[in-house]
């Protein structure tokens, strides 16, 4: 039975919804009561839930971390799994990145395609689905998070007050469907540096989340303690750059670098700010390696690099890809200097190996390293009944064979113990133009209604019992 195309009429107020939940913005920021990452992501939970008991279906709020409205059948229970929460908008837009814009075929906004888009999709095609059948087999539940962004802590939450699902799948990722996903780290450099130390650079700042390729990143330089020659280099190679900016001002220059955000997970699809900044640092003479140990590491030992091979961790699974190095974040001043490293390994790999591998590469060196977050990777062979079930729904809607992907970006399906896999929503090989994390992220309407069809035929498969 297809049923997917019950979801077609739904496409007006799909974008509707689309829209004003864009112009919620829901990045995380300090929790207050009743809203653990802050009032944006607060917002747009509420936004949600409101819409699915408009629609006519029960919901449940989990103290803010999360929540769910549910089409209540038998005692089993089949999910999607989505998330609310954005990453920060960053710089480069085109238009308010808060304020849903149509060009043609193109919904731009941060979260369209990340996930908002396929959030709403889910509600309504559990909608359509509602229209197409009479009472589900299963329960089928559309869970909200919003801490997906940040450490996914949210699913922590739900899942210590609401049981897992038998079957799910999280629409955040690419078809066909994610069955493996890389390991996810997210380290800590960290050195106490000597305050009387007489350098020029008084401070550094640059990236705002692990999972972003960094943007932009600012230096602050001490005039008096700049040679002339260093002076002469970073006018000369700022105006080169293109990307770089000098203001002088009251004893002190600043350099303002501006790079291209993209996807932590594959650091390529974004050009990084700090690795700019330390190679005009390094080229103006100011990164000595005794003076600014962790500075002068980073650039040697990652400087423009992706894949670890100076880190002397590089890898890779012939099936599963390269392992991936993002160097997301730095701070620094006359005291101290810290660097966030996110790190994605093939799920072939051991993690704790290489933690311990780079933990004494760091101590040889005399900089402090930890570990912030481990998530192990995931693995779900081809015979599991959740594949056969999801394989049949895109193959109904999509009329191709399925193929089973690995990636190197980390979902929602990490939390469901091996019940669960990324199944959607970017069709590989449609370049319709920026995508997650990205300025002017946008989601094709045409293929945001393509998903939603075989969103509720995916739902329809897995609420039916009898075929395992």
């Amino acid at each position: 039975m297809r049923v997917g195309q019950a979801v077609l009429k739904y496409e007006t107020d799909i974008i509707r919804e689309l829209s004003a939940l864009i112009r919620i913005r829901s990045v995380k920021e300090p929790a207050q009561p009743g809203m653990p990452y802050g009032p944006g992501v607060a917002r747009a939970l509420d936004y949600m839930l409101q819409l699915g008991e408009a629609l006519g279906f029960n919901i449940c709020n989990a103290d803010g971390y999360a929540g769910h409205i549910e089409w209540s059948g038998g005692e089993e229970i089949a999910a999607v799994l989505v998330h609310l929460d954005t990453v920060p908008e960053g710089d480069g837009w085109s238009s308010n990145p808060f304020i849903a814009e149509i060009r043609g075929d193109l919904l731009i906004g941060r979260g369209a395609s990340d996930n908002k888009g396929p959030a709403v999709a889910a509600v309504y095609a559990l909608a359509a689905l509602r229209d197409a059948i009479g009472r589900p087999e299963r329960t089928i539940r559309i869970i909200f998070g919003t801490d997906e962004e940040s450490g996914m802590t949210d699913m922590d939450y739900y899942f210590s007050k609401h049981p897992l699902p038998l079957y799910g799948f999280t629409p955040d990722a690419s078809y066909p469907i994610i069955h493996a996903e890389k390991g996810f780290l997210v380290n800590t450099l960290y050195e106490k540096r000597d305050a009387a130390c007489r350098t020029p650079i008084l401070s550094i700042s640059g990236g705002e989340a692990p999972n972003m390729v960094p943007d932009y990143c600012e230096t602050i330089l001490d005039v008096g303690l700049l040679s002339a020659e260093a002076i002469t280099i970073l006018e000369e190679h700022a105006k080169a750059l293109d990307r770089a900016e000098l203001d002088w001002r009251d004893g002190c220059l600043k350099l303002k670098i501006r790079g291209k955000s993209g996807h932590g997970s594959y650091p390529p699809s974004g050009i990084n700010a700090i690795v700019l900044t330390l190679q005009l640092l390094n080229k103006a003479g100011l990164l000595h390696p005794q003076q600014h140990k962790l500075l002068y590491d980073l650039h040697k030992s990652i400087g423009s690099e992706a894949f670890g091979q100076s880190l002397g961790i590089a890898c890779e699974d012939p099936k599963h890809g390269k392992l991936t190095v993002n160097l997301a974040a730095i701070r620094a001043d006359r005291e101290q200097a810290s660097a966030v490293l996110n790190i994605r390994y093939p799920v072939t790999k051991n993690g704790e190996q290489l933690l311990k591998q780079l933990e004494a590469r760091f101590a040889k060196i005399g900089i402090e390293f930890w570990t912030e977050q481990h998530m192990e990777p995931l693995y779900i062979s081809e015979d599991q009944p959740l594949i056969k079930k999801l394989g049949r729904a895109y193959e109904l809607v999509m009329k191709e064979p399925v193929k089973l992907l690995s990636i190197g970006g980390g979902t929602y399906a990490r939390k469901l113990q091996n019940r669960g896999v990324a199944f959607g929503a970017g069709f590989p090989g449609r370049n319709h133009g920026p995508g997650a994390h990205q300025p002017d992220e946008c989601i094709s309407i045409s293929d945001l209604m393509l998903h939603a069809q075989i969103c509720t035929q995916a739902l329809y498969e897995l609420q039916k019992k009898g075929d395992e």
